[in-house]
Formats: structure tokens, C-alpha cells, sequence
């Protein structure tokens, strides 16, 4: 092979590996989080209000059937982390909220609700944790830091599809 059909070859294959890291490959592949779930492909959002109540909105594209809502979130590269319990792993932190915690649901401390989007009508009220949801393109996760007493509303805005 010729000097200058090796540096075509060579600078195709990156390329190509540019496009699969940016759309995503197999089931396993992370993809790069953007503001909205719009153009082609398979996506879910992730939709977090903080306790300062900043909103963190991001779009995780995938292949395959569906994603897991524990790969979701850890793709959408917001920090976050999780205790285990019998309905499945809760998300007791997120994006460094609460500082430091003992018990994901501390008595009358406040915590992270979790709601599901199933791409038409309102957010529902998950209802189990966050390691046993399954998406499929064009529904959401969303989570909204609320104190211990009442019904917990809903993310503050609709997903982006």
C-alpha cells in the first residue's frame, strides 16, 4: 500500500471511530450527553432539579432495545450515587446533593424522588429503584430533591422529544 493510501485508510478508521464513540455502538458503548433528544437514533433524557434547584437536562443515546436506567444515568455523566435496598438501588446523591449522607431516606431528611416518562402524558411516580428501570427511546428519567412529607412533585419540565 502506497504512502498516501495508508494515511487515507488511517484517517478513515479514525473517523469512523470518532462517529461510533459520538452515536454510540453496541449495548455496551457510552455516548457523549447533549441538551436535547432530538434527530435520529435511540435516546432517553435524564432531567435533574438539585436541591439549589438548578436543572441539569441531558440526552443519552443508545443501541439495542432499550438501556437500563442505572446506565442512563451514568452515561449522562451527572455525578450520582446509590444505596441498595429490597426495591431495587436508590439514588441517594446526585451532582454532590446532599454533601454526605448516612441513610438515603433518613427520617424527615429530604430525598431524591424518582419519576419515570413514558414518552406521552405526565411524569409517574417510580416505583422502584433505580437499578430496576428499563427505557426504551424517547422516555425519561427525572429526579427532584424533596423534602421528607407530601406527594413529591414532578421534574420541573417535560422531556425534550
Amino acid at each position: 500500500m502506497r504512502s498516501s493510501q495508508w494515511a487515507s485508510a488511517a484517517l478513515a478508521t479514525v473517523a469512523l471511530g470518532l462517529l461510533i464513540s459520538a452515536c454510540g455502538e453496541g449495548g455496551g458503548s457510552s455516548s457523549t450527553p447533549t441538551a436535547t433528544c432530538t434527530g435520529s437514533g435511540k435516546s432517553v433524557e435524564v432531567v435533574v432539579e438539585t436541591g439549589s434547584h438548578h436543572v441539569v437536562d441531558r440526552c443519552v443515546g443508545f443501541t439495542g432495545p432499550s438501556i437500563k436506567g442505572e446506565t442512563a444515568l451514568r452515561r449522562s455523566k451527572i455525578e450520582f450515587a446509590t444505596q441498595h435496598f429490597s426495591f431495587g438501588d436508590a439514588v441517594c446523591q446526585i451532582d454532590s446533593d446532599p454533601k454526605s449522607y448516612t441513610d438515603c431516606f433518613g427520617t424527615g431528611k429530604p430525598y431524591w424522588a424518582l419519576f419515570v416518562w413514558s414518552g406521552a402524558g405526565k411524569w409517574k411516580l417510580a416505583s422502584t429503584g433505580i437499578s430496576d428501570i428499563t427505557l426504551n427511546s424517547h422516555q425519561a428519567l427525572g429526579w427532584r430533591f424533596v423534602p421528607s412529607a407530601g406527594t413529591p412533585p414532578p421534574p420541573p419540565r417535560p422531556p425534550k422529544f
